[in-house]
């Protein structure tokens, strides 16, 4: 089984972009919460991190899920590399630096999420005590360095992994050394969907705060409580920050398009292939110039070439 859906249609229309929260509205009675909940696997003896192959892996514990829980195995094309694990509404994935994410079902309370999670761990715990592996639920990995990781094999990570630097001095440490706990919620129209997230963007410095908890860097105290907190601040702005355009009362989803449109792009697909665009087109140029057309046009190149492009260009510039 592959994770690329079958049967989308391309972006052709600025429309396009605003339909995907349109078409999410609920009743109240039909509001559930989505949990995203990461963690890092770590070798209890050194406090290595675990890599994604290998002989004691996270790849191993993926096959065992498989094996065992009834969940099916994602790759991103036929023959490709394990990139993820499905079951109902369930999914198992894996950041770039060998995370371990359960992105939950649809929970009507918090008691449900919590007992998700412990199901999940008990599903891995077996195994995970035989390699001797403990997972932390920590925002910044406490004891690794960036070259004690193995990047995990999706496309998206290898073009993030060249343009992302360009933009911040610690977007490798966002990959790499982070993880979350995140949470989606349902809205029942488009007023109450930006009143959330005007909530959200402005309790974000308090939560920050509340939920420190990463005062390590390599083994020493780095000197507060969320190292993960000053790594996001320096990842690229173009497509992180609180986003004042939607702090006003009156603030629309076109409003949120209209910024998403002027970010730029890492790659899009077409036909099932990955064209790389690592920054050089914005979504407006694409969506009102026909610029996926234009790159699509280069997708029989390998896209190794078209990064290496984008990287002479920048360099000229």
């Amino acid at each position: 089984m592959t994770t690329e859906p079958h049967n989308l249609e391309p972006i052709r229309r600025r429309e396009d972009l605003l339909a995907p929260f349109v078409e999410s509205f609920k009743a109240p009675a039909a509001w559930r919460i989505g949990p995203e909940m990461e963690k890092f696997g770590i070798f209890e003896a050194t406090g290595t991190p675990v890599h994604y192959a290998g002989p004691k892996s996270i790849l191993s514990i993926l096959e065992n899920l498989a094996e065992n829980h009834r969940w099916v195995i994602e790759r991103e094309r036929e023959g490709g590399p394990i990139v993820a694990l499905v079951r109902g509404d369930e999914s198992v994935t894996l950041e770039p630096g060998a995370q371990l994410e359960l992105s939950g079902g649809k929970s009507e309370t918090v008691h449900q999420v919590n007992a998700e999670i412990r199901a999940h761990m008990r599903e891995i715990g077996p195994l995970s005590r035989a390699m001797g592996v403990r997972w932390l639920a920590l925002g910044f990995h406490p004891f690794a360095r960036r070259e004690d990781f193995q990047w995990v094999p999706k496309q998206r990570y290898g073009v993030m992994r060249e343009y992302l630097p360009t933009r911040g001095g610690h977007a490798l440490d966002m990959m790499l050394r982070t993880c979350t706990v995140q949470a989606n919620f349902d809205y029942e129209s488009e007023a109450d969907a930006m009143r959330k997230m005007r909530v959200a963007l402005a309790l974000a410095p308090l939560t920050t705060a509340m939920f420190a908890n990463s005062p390590w860097k390599e083994g020493r105290p780095h000197g507060g409580l969320t190292y993960r907190g000053r790594v996001w601040l320096d990842v690229d702005p173009d497509r992180t920050g609180l986003l004042p355009t939607l702090w006003k009362r009156g603030a629309r989803l076109d409003d949120y398009v209209e910024w998403a449109l002027d970010v730029p792009m890492f790659l899009f697909k077409r036909g099932g292939q990955a064209i790389v665009n690592a920054g050089a087109l914005r979504r407006r140029n694409a969506v009102e110039r026909d610029g996926f057309a234009r790159l699509a046009a280069r997708q029989h190149r390998p896209p190794e070439q078209n990064l290496g492009e984008h990287r002479q260009q920048r360099r000229q510039n």
